[in-house]
């Protein structure tokens, strides 16, 4: 494959990672957008495939570049397609009659000779040297109709017309609901296309926290949770800050300091501040929109954690990202186990990319040495963190040492200050780092261990 066409395919799956609006189906009526008209499909669950002709030549891609090897679908291809250039999109999916299709069974049948795969066309980019703008759905839709109308394993996605929000209610209810598909795809006329989908929901283990609600060091802002993969080892998958009472704001962070363990990993919140890591012991039910494996930035890559005594980390592998996550509450009759809290509730929803062409991950940076202060006036707390890591960098890009400066202040117009330096040498960075809290750090000021 050349060059150029790797580089469109994985345009168009960046920019159509983008274009779908995920919606819950109990907020079809308040988030979907009034439109006269609205195209109706199921959601297929299956890959993203891209039907390339060229000359007589049909090849079946992912996003990737790496082939599909499916000769009844390229020969059903060659016969279908008349022209001798054209770039096609669709989900190709195992067919299994009258049960939902899953992306995890296209991954077990795609090498069985005698599984049914078939590929469902839902968009054009390149038809006989001519490209297609993305907004001419009507003109798209005619032209791929015309070319699989009689495909029997490549066919056309079926759509069906409804002008009203009510109507699109209806037919999830009965598409999903009652026949138990996973979802439907809904395109507004000349507008976004929107993925209806029931909302999903996971027990995660917890494993550190942050805190600083609306600037409130008191409470809970945010957890970060993940997947038991085998004993002791953990992928991280996300962050959860809504849902939270404020009770519940209050209570957890106690319950959660009083669990709060050592740890070399340094996996920041939304707003920077480094999580404290707790012993992963508790189970949270997360619920989300949607849950993706790839994004803009191509395969989602997160942190692979260990913990004995401590946390360290091993390596980044692929992950997923939850659009929307809401923490529902603590699961008390979970435990964390491969059976209860494994990365089997991702697999069972969504596949983990493990691409060729994955990049070469630069190696984990050392955590080399930390302090924390406190100071408490008139019930209000200050804060100020230090830290100081090692890059293991080979790249000029990178400088071999960093110094990290986290300054918190509810009195100040800007609450939250940072300041960071860097240096190649380690004496250098030490001299910075005595010399800083020698600077900040003076009467009423409360190291904590």
């Amino acid at each position: 494959m050349d060059g150029s066409l790797l580089n469109q395919l994985k345009k168009y799956k960046n920019l159509q990672s983008s274009k779908y609006i995920p919606v819950r189906g109990d907020e079809i009526i308040t988030r979907v957008f009034e439109f006269d008209k609205y195209y109706v499909s199921t959601k297929i669950d299956g890959h993203l495939c891209f039907i390339y002709k060229k000359n007589k030549d049909v090849n079946l891609y992912n996003f990737n570049g790496k082939s599909f090897k499916r000769d009844e679908l390229i020969s059903e291809a060659i016969k279908k397609i008349p022209v001798s250039s054209a770039l096609l999109v669709g989900e190709i999916y195992h067919y299994d009659k009258g049960k939902r299709t899953r992306s995890f069974d296209l991954t077990k049948a795609i090498s069985e000779a005698n599984a049914v795969i078939k590929i469902g066309v839902f968009d054009l980019i390149t038809y006989d040297n001519k490209s297609f703008e993305a907004t001419n759905w009507l003109e798209k839709k005619k032209l791929i109709s015309s070319i699989f109308s009689e495909g029997d394993l490549i066919h056309p996605v079926q759509e069906i017309e409804f002008s009203s929000r009510k109507e699109l209610e209806n037919e999830f209810n009965q598409r999903v609901n009652n026949n138990n598909e996973e979802g439907i795809i809904v395109r507004g006329l000349n507008g976004p296309t929107f993925k209806i989908k029931p909302s999903l929901t996971f027990d995660f283990v917890v494993l550190g926290y942050a805190m600083g609600y609306s600037d409130d060091f008191s409470l809970l802002k945010e957890l970060i949770f993940g997947v038991l993969i085998e004993k002791n080892k953990f992928l991280v998958v996300g962050k959860v800050s809504n849902g939270f009472s404020i009770d519940q704001r209050k209570n957890l962070s106690k319950r959660l300091e009083k669990i709060r363990v050592p740890s070399n990993v340094i996996e920041t919140s939304g707003v920077n501040v480094p999580f404290t890591m707790i012993e992963p012991a508790l189970v949270a039910e997360i619920e989300s929109i949607d849950i993706i494996n790839s994004n803009s930035n191509g395969i989602i890559l997160k942190s692979v954690l260990f913990f004995e005594k401590e946390f360290i980390k091993l390596n980044n592998s692929p992950s997923v990202s939850l659009i929307s996550p809401v923490f529902m509450g603590l699961r008390q009759d979970k435990k964390v186990t491969e059976h209860q809290t494994g990365i089997s509730q991702i697999t069972r929803v969504i596949d983990l990319i493990d691409s060729d062409n994955e990049p070469e991950i630069k190696a984990d940076s050392d955590l080399i040495k930390k302090e924390l202060f406190v100071k408490e006036t008139r019930g209000v707390k200050m804060v100020k963190k230090y830290f100081i890591w090692k890059t293991n960098s080979d790249s000029n890009n990178y400088p071999d040492y960093v110094f990290y400066k986290i300054d918190y202040s509810p009195t100040r117009s800007l609450k939250l200050q940072r300041d960071i330096k860097v240096s190649d040498n380690k004496d250098q960075i030490i001299n910075i780092f005595n010399k800083q809290i020698e600077t900040d750090i003076k009467k009423g000021w409360n190291k904590i261990d």
